[in-house]
């Protein structure tokens, strides 16, 4: 039941309801399935916006916006504690009334509780037990009851935009600020590369590239198929902040990130409006001259180590063979959660402190065998819901769509395939270089992809619920003189 009223009608979820096969099987059969389309298909009355699904957002904005690193006395009130706690209890008491489990599981959900579980089983052979167990209480079991309060509130492709923007224009705010910063030459790092003017996921010059790429992705799809002229606007706006604030990172795994998530964005693109990539290829011809020679510098380096003025090349290939010499010593439990920087082997360790600079060493190296195919199932996951969704949306080659939706819903839902498709594919690149294992980053494009697919495959439900019964079939009975 729960899948047929996951994000159709007015059911137990809050959303509109098909006609049933009821009402239907008194028709013929033709006009029935036209019937049965029409109905999956109809306009959805005005959406009521659940209280679990309202603290959500709240959460997000505080995660991303993080107002309590700019205003005095806000650390203290613990606000993303307490938007998380309201929006889950919410959502129990909601579901429950409603006769449903507490939350939705799905596989997904059930993958990203089983890391959670590693590590939590490995802290007891962790070199730090009580580091490890800070990794998991203080911000893997956050992930976990966020993404179940995710699966479980993001039912409709409008909230799917909703959750988008807010992560869309927190990015471009933080690229903002960045900009603003690096062009007074102020919150700089190894001499003329900025850092976020936020902290957590953003503070480091990597990762706030990581997540400038990752979100820039999804604004890269608005800005070209949306159907409105000021959303548009408004994202080109975005993603020229964001663009510029990567560059001001002079971040080469940004760099690399950026490349392959515009293939992923050019290549379905050209497809449908070429002139908007040759354009897209022209701006960026003419930008080149702007960019400082102090990037084009850096980048250099990352085919030409004697460009590499700051050492740090040299230093990511020793954390390289290090990680993966700290696997093979620990291939089972790992070092713990977060302990790659406090293993201290003298046969082994080269950089001392440092974390391993590359996600998958990062889950190898401290949660071993098990956390790297808990981790890796998760990102596979995320790439085949995108996928499924676009699939489900168009059809296979020569055959129709295998569900049909309002014009503005797949625009939506194809956006949002797309995007978060691209965004897998910087986030990826990026991670290469970044130990975001445990960021909050990947979880929320996860969970957005995720949250696409359930609702299209929960329309294709419904469709087919709507369906009528297949007319008995007359049987000839002879009768023998």
């Amino acid at each position: 039941m729960e899948r047929l009223t996951f994000n159709v009608g007015r059911g137990r979820e809050g959303q509109p309801v098909v006609a049933g096969r009821t009402s239907m099987s008194r028709r013929s059969a033709g006009g029935a399935k036209a019937d049965a389309t029409a109905a999956a298909v109809a306009v959805p009355v005005r959406e009521k916006y659940d209280w679990d699904y309202l603290w959500l957002l709240a959460f997000t904005a505080v995660l991303f916006f993080r107002p309590q690193d700019q205003v005095p006395g806000l650390e203290a009130l613990h606000l993303a504690e307490l938007t998380a706690i309201f929006g889950l209890a919410a959502m129990a008491v909601r579901r429950l009334g409603a006769g449903l489990a507490v939350a939705k599981v799905n596989a997904e959900l059930v993958g990203v509780m089983a890391l959670g579980g590693v590590i939590l089983m490995s802290i007891p052979f962790s070199i730090w037990p009580g580091g490890s167990l800070k990794v998991f209480s203080d911000i893997y079991v956050k992930i976990i009851l966020i993404f179940a309060l995710m699966m479980s509130t993001i039912t409709s492709p409008k909230r799917i935009r909703q959750m988008t923007w807010i992560m869309i224009i927190a990015s471009s705010y933080i690229a903002g600020r960045a900009v603003f910063d690096y062009v007074r030459g102020v919150n700089l790092v190894e001499g003329d590369r900025v850092r976020g003017a936020v902290g957590g996921m953003f503070e480091n010059p990597n990762d706030l590239a990581l997540n400038l790429v990752t979100f820039l992705a999804p604004t890269l799809f608005i800005l070209i198929q949306d159907r409105k002229p000021s959303r548009r606007a408004f994202a080109g706006l975005c993603a020229v902040v964001m663009l510029a604030a990567i560059v001001c990172t002079k971040s080469r795994s940004g760099f690399l990130g950026l490349i392959c998530m515009g293939t992923v964005v050019g290549y379905y693109t050209i497809r449908i409006r070429p002139g908007i990539v040759l354009a897209a290829v022209l701006a960026g011809a003419m930008a080149l001259p702007v960019m400082p020679q102090s990037f084009w510098n850096r980048m250099d380096s990352i085919v030409n180590g004697e460009e590499d003025q700051t050492g740090s090349r040299e230093a990511r290939l020793r954390l390289l063979n290090q990680g993966l010499q700290v696997f093979a010593d620990n291939p089972i439990t790992g070092v713990g959660a977060g302990q790659f920087k406090n293993y201290n082997d003298p046969t082994v360790t080269q950089e001392k402190w440092r974390v391993t600079h590359d996600v998958w060493l990062q889950v190898a190296s401290e949660l071993g065998i098990f956390g790297l195919i808990a981790f890796t199932f998760l990102v596979i996951r995320a790439y085949t819901a995108n996928l499924m969704a676009l699939r489900l949306m168009r059809g296979r080659r020569r055959a129709p769509p295998a569900v049909t939706l309002p014009e503005k819903e797949r625009v939506i839902l194809d956006q949002n395939a797309k995007g978060m498709l691209a965004a897998m594919v910087g986030w990826t690149i990026c991670s290469f270089f970044a130990s975001v294992a445990f960021n909050w980053t990947f979880y929320y494009v996860f969970a957005l992809a995720v949250a696409g697919r359930e609702i299209v495959q929960a329309r294709r439900a419904a469709a087919k619920a709507a369906e009528p019964a297949p007319a008995p079939t007359q049987r000839l009975v002879r009768v023998h003189a």
